[in-house]
């Protein structure tokens, strides 16, 4: 091995700081007595390699301790070894370069290349020197006061807002310690403390913890272990160190004992230590306070709370204002057939919150009174039938569940495999839906986003942390594994977020075709379990389990899903290979898996491989093998070559070799290596593929879709305008426009941001053109199919003729907004332009001193609906000669905040036989401080204005009417002051007008 490969070997291992430093002197001296400008040359590839290696560890240790941040002193360090990689890189092609060249070289530019060589293996040693001087490369953040949740609102129930106001109170009493609050299930015990889990709140105390204290499928609470995590992310304390109770209690304790804290305890099912569990109880120090829910108020007694609030069933005013509220349909509770029928329905749930919305909300999606009356005649509950808890369950049951169709009832109950109130990501919950066949096969993706929809519309799935994300409440997933435990398609063996440290007994695993363990504490599995009916495995969040046995797979062929992910796996079984009808394969954020079997290659059914996260930097060549896959998400990450600093970890070539594939997403682990050329050379790979439809970036705070296409639609994300060209070339989606009903380019913008065009919908075609500094060819080609247009942030071009405007003769919408040098839109220019164009918006354009300069060929603008000019300080003419009678279709006309504006309308550039916006309907005039005149008499016709608003407009004295010229204005919205402060020739036509005022003080 040779002294720079020991050097990277030893970088790469954990303890690496003694055998690097060792290193150094060595570089040194080579930089030093290196002549020859190859052996520089040499010496700062291998000291840069090294480099890379050490700062690789130091990444792979960031990435493992997800909770903790990176300290300022090895983020700098880390920005600065980025830099010097790039700066070397281009030292070296330059080199190389010259290289290729003449023999004999300028002598200048020679030595001046090995003394930038040279100067630049300094900066490198130097950084390699700093790393013996870290203290630590991580710290703690701290925590945020409150992680805000899903918060109800209980302001329109009466009793939950007195009841909210009551705890408040009880929080800001000093002798007020611990709060009891209990109830039956389904009453609103757990939204009234959502609501305590708020800003509002939360400034009362230092810190505000929510702990989830049992799940709804057991009768006891969560173990100690359990719940001593959930607090220890909470404060952001090592997890690493997590592995002895007692010692965490401690931990806990010293943290929390000099806090003002406030702890929300919800869903107690037993009595709670917590002392046990750290928390210091009854310390009388710093005005901390508990929160606990219970069904039962004898736990609450038990635990010794100094108050006690009991959350009753709604009254029937109650439920009956709570019904109608979220039905929000007037009409229906109006009508002589339902309203009646809807008070029965409302009646029937018994005071009980939580079905009164789930209720409201499937009724809400019907439509006539015949739709209701079924619906009502198949759940109107005997006095005979069983009462309480069983009650509330059948009544969710038939109201919600039989409500649906069998499509919708299989994917509701399959969420039931989810840990109960756990986000799910939606984009693979479709998957699994689709892999276990329970959507339609002509159109999976559109069947499986309209059954969530309406499961999230009837209140079935509710929004997670995010719109990318659903979750399924306890009480409803109690009810899907009720219904699931007589259902002859439904062999669930559920057991999650528990503390299960053995897997279930191996014969509870035969026959079932559905097994969900996630989120336990499993160490290990049975070695061959009988599974031939398995379809579904969800062992993912089990962070103990190591191994898998080598023949554990060996007797389930049937399986179609696997999650496997955040587990401590390290590597795959053999008989990985028996799961040929396998569809989804989950093993993200496995960290220990460092290799990913060949086995995987023969899994030829295979459609979704979730990669992410794992030990291994690449995409392993056997995944070319897999020719039905069609969703692939993997991660980027930095190689350790130092000759590959755009293409990173990241084996692109793989990726165009999957003929199928329609969607990649990349989790970016480190934006130091991330680059507008990475993302250029993955655009590369998939825009050849056929059936490509979406590209995701997944960054730490969001997610950029670069490509999407649902279902006609094409959605594209750019960062620059120079990777347009590369994808308009390479896109099939692209080529294929005529498949392509519409599209959005957003190019150069921050991110996939939403159209700021008003009305955007009008418009099938749309390109975003953001923060560049020139006419890049590639956006004409784009342009030239588009619709509507934004222009945003340009910086160098004066007029939007300098544009190419032939290009945008099908634009019917634009929009000019913050181009800080452009002076007038359109130039002198010998053709018919912008004949389709029917709204323009100019807005915050500094310099613009007109809209149009000389002459206007007839037709140009002929089509012009809507003028909107906003914060153009400098434009003092709106309409220059003879443009204004050739905008016969204007129909809106805005100015606001135009400070040099002093007519609308030049009596001298009119011509007197032709009509002035024979069309405007409206006009809005606001801030023009120099605004003298609209027109300078009343000779003008208004035939169409119906509406004028005006605003801070203290010079205008007149206005352009008589009692004849303006017969459909029904409209003033004004000022009332400078309303009565008005001239006018004729007192008559104030009168009249007067009658069409709207006056603000």
């Amino acid at each position: 091995m040779t002294e720079v490969a020991a050097v990277v070997a030893t970088a790469t291992a954990p303890a690496i700081a003694q055998g690097v430093f060792e290193s150094y002197a060595w570089l040194k001296e080579k930089f030093v007595s290196s002549k020859k400008m190859e052996e520089t040359v040499q010496y700062l590839k291998e000291a840069v390699t090294t480099l890379g290696a050490i700062r690789n560890h130091y990444e792979y240790k960031v990435n493992r301790f997800k909770m903790k941040k990176k300290s300022e002193t090895y983020a700098n360090w880390l920005s600065r070894v980025t830099k010097i990689e790039n700066e070397v890189e281009t030292l070296v092609t330059n080199y190389g370069n010259e290289s290729k060249g003449p023999s004999l070289l300028c002598c200048f530019s020679r030595a001046n290349l090995n003394y930038e060589m040279k100067n630049k293996g300094e900066k490198v040693i130097k950084l390699l020197e700093e790393v013996n001087q870290f203290q630590e490369i991580l710290v703690d953040p701290p925590p945020e006061r409150v992680v805000k949740m899903r918060v109800p609102t209980i302001n329109g129930t009466k009793a939950h807002k007195e009841a909210l106001d009551k705890i408040v109170n009880w929080l800001k009493d000093d002798n007020v310690e611990a709060i009891g609050i209990h109830g039956k299930l389904g009453i609103g015990k757990t939204a009234i403390m959502l609501n305590l889990n708020k800003d509002e709140v939360a400034e009362m105390f230092d810190i505000v913890i929510w702990l989830k204290v049992s799940t709804e499928e057991s009768n006891k609470n969560l173990s100690r272990e359990h719940l001593q995590l959930a607090i220890i992310q909470r404060l952001n304390l090592d997890i690493e160190c997590t592995n002895n109770a007692d010692e965490d209690a401690k931990r806990i304790y010293k943290e929390l004992e000099d806090r003002k804290y406030l702890l929300l305890l919800d869903d107690v099912k037993e009595e709670l230590d917590l002392f046990q569990v750290g928390i210091p109880v009854r310390n009388g120090k710093n005005g901390s306070k508990i929160v606990l829910t219970a069904r039962l108020r004898h736990i609450l007694i038990d635990m010794d709370v100094d108050q006690l609030f009991e959350v009753k069933l709604l009254s029937e005013d109650d439920s009956w204002k709570m019904f109608i509220d979220v039905l929000q349909c007037p009409k229906l509770i109006k009508d002589y057939k339902t309203g009646p029928l809807a008070v029965q329905i409302c009646r029937e749930c018994g005071g009980y919150p939580f079905l009164i919305e789930k209720v409201a909300k499937t009724f809400k999606v019907k439509n006539g009174d015949c739709h209701w009356a079924a619906g009502l005649s198949g759940h109107m509950w005997s006095k005979k039938e069983s009462q309480g808890i069983s009650k509330f369950f059948k009544l969710l049951e038939k109201y919600c569940y039989d409500e649906l169709d069998d499509d919708q009832k299989k994917c509701f109950l399959y969420c039931a495999l989810y840990l109960e109130a756990s986000d799910i990501y939606t984009e693979y919950l479709l998957e699994c839906w689709e892999a276990e066949d329970l959507l339609k096969r002509e159109n999976p993706y559109v069947s499986g986003a309209v059954i969530l929809n309406h499961l999230k519309n009837t209140s079935l799935l509710e929004e997670g942390k995010s719109w990318e994300y659903v979750m399924m409440d306890k009480i409803l997933r109690q009810v899907a594994l009720n219904i699931s435990s007589n259902h002859p398609e439904c062999k669930y063996l559920v057991k999650t977020g528990g503390a299960l440290q053995k897997p279930p007994d191996a014969e509870s695993w035969s026959e079932k075709n559905r097994i969900s363990l996630m989120e336990n504490k499993l160490e290990n599995l049975p070695n061959c379990p009988s599974c031939s009916m398995l379809s579904t495995l969800f062992l993912q969040k089990n962070s103990d389990l190591k191994e898998i046995p080598k023949s554990f797979f060996d007797d389930m062929e049937n399986l179609k899903v696997l999650d496997l992910s955040d587990t401590g796996i390290r590597s795959l079984p053999p008989s990985l290979s028996k799961l040929i009808n396998l569809k989804v394969l989950n093993v993200s954020e496995c960290k220990y898996l460092v290799e990913l079997a060949p086995q995987i290659g023969k899994l030829e059914h295979l459609e979704t491989l979730d990669i992410r996260g794992i030990g291994v930097n690449i995409i392993p060549s056997h995944v070319e093998n897999l020719a039905c896959l069609r969703h692939l998400r993997v991660s980027f990450t930095k190689s350790g070559n130092g000759n590959d600093t755009q293409r990173g970890g990241f084996n692109h070539d793989i990726i165009s070799k999957l003929s199928r594939l329609e969607a990649l997403g990349i989790d970016v682990k480190s934006l130091e290596h991330w680059s507008n050329n990475v993302v250029e050379e993955i655009i590369k790979e998939v825009a050849t593929l056929e059936n490509f439809k979406s590209l995701k970036f997944f960054f730490s705070n969001e997610v950029v879709n670069v490509i999407e296409v649902v279902p006609t639609t094409l959605r594209v994300y750019l960062p620059e305008a120079s990777i347009l060209q590369t994808f308009i070339q390479e896109s099939s989606s692209w080529r294929n426009f005529q498949d392509i009903n519409s599209f959005q380019f957003f190019i150069g913008c921050e991110k996939s941001e939403d159209p700021q065009i008003p009305e955007v919908y009008r418009y099938e075609r749309y390109v975003k053109y953001c923060d560049d500094q020139s006419s890049n060819p590639s956006i004409l080609k784009v342009l030239d199919e588009a619709d509507a247009f934004e222009l945003v942030n340009h910086k160098d071009i004066k007029q939007l003729s300098d544009f190419a405007i032939a290009s945008m003769n099908q634009v019917r919408g634009c929009l000019v907004k913050s181009c800080d040098t452009i002076e007038t839109i359109v130039g002198v220019v010998d053709s018919v332009v912008l004949q389709n164009l029917e709204h323009l918006y100019v807005i915050s354009v500094p310099k613009l001193e007109s809209i149009w300069k000389g002459p206007m060929r007839s037709g140009s603008l002929s089509n012009l609906e809507t003028l909107v000019l906003r914060s153009c300080p400098m434009l003092i003419k709106i309409f220059p000669h003879r443009v204004i009678q050739q905008l016969n279709k204007i129909q809106s006309l805005e100015i606001e905040d135009c400070s040099e504006i002093e007519e609308i309308i030049l009596e001298a550039e009119i011509d007197a036989n032709l009509p002035v916006l024979p069309e405007l309907k409206k006009l809005t005039l606001v801030n023009l401080p120099k605004l003298k005149s609209i027109y300078a008499n009343e000779s003008l016709e208004w035939p169409s204005l119906e509406e004028l608003e005006i605003s801070k407009c203290p010079t205008l004295h007149k206005l352009p009417f008589n009692k004849d010229n303006a017969v459909k204005l029904n409209s003033i919205k004004a000022e009332k002051v400078w309303w009565e402060a008005l001239q006018w020739q004729n007192e008559e036509v104030k009168q009249l007008l007067q009658k069409s005022c709207i006056l603000s003080s």
